[in-house]
């Protein structure tokens, strides 16, 4: 992963606060998630998660616990997932351009099957970071 080589490399990556999970990503997965992270880690003051769902799952999770958010432990996700801006409180989120990356990704391969060799080595659709009330 590459956030993780760049916390190697900035001297700040702990293994054990890298929380992976084969499972398929959900709520439950999220609400189950967040309850183990901070047995193992009581003093934990903020969760980024890789997906919206399981953000939303530990922020339900929260609730349940008592855990304010963000005053205990901020929450924050990725992806910007329908239901993300209606969460109590709302998700802070890194927002995706997922239409713009299927019909840039749909258009990709014609270059390819007309022989046409000059293709973009990188494709940057960029990302937006929305700051909401979980951080």
């Amino acid at each position: 992963m590459a956030g993780a080589r760049r916390l190697k490399s900035a001297g700040c990556y702990d293994p054990a606060l890298e929380w992976l999970n084969p499972v398929s990503s959900s709520l439950a997965l999220g609400s189950d998630m967040f309850q183990q992270m901070l047995a193992a880690q009581p003093d934990l003051d903020a969760i980024f998660f890789c997906n919206d769902d399981l953000a939303q799952g530990a922020l339900m999770a929260t609730m349940r616990r008592g855990v304010a958010v963000p005053g205990r432990v901020a929450v924050a996700g990725f992806n910007d997932l329908t239901g993300s801006d209606q969460m109590l409180p709302t998700l802070t989120t890194m927002c995706t351009p997922r239409a713009e990356i299927g019909h840039t990704a749909s258009r990709l391969p014609l270059p390819l099957i007309r022989s046409e060799h000059e293709q973009p080595s990188l494709i940057d659709l960029g990302l937006e970071l929305v700051v909401r009330e979980s951080t």
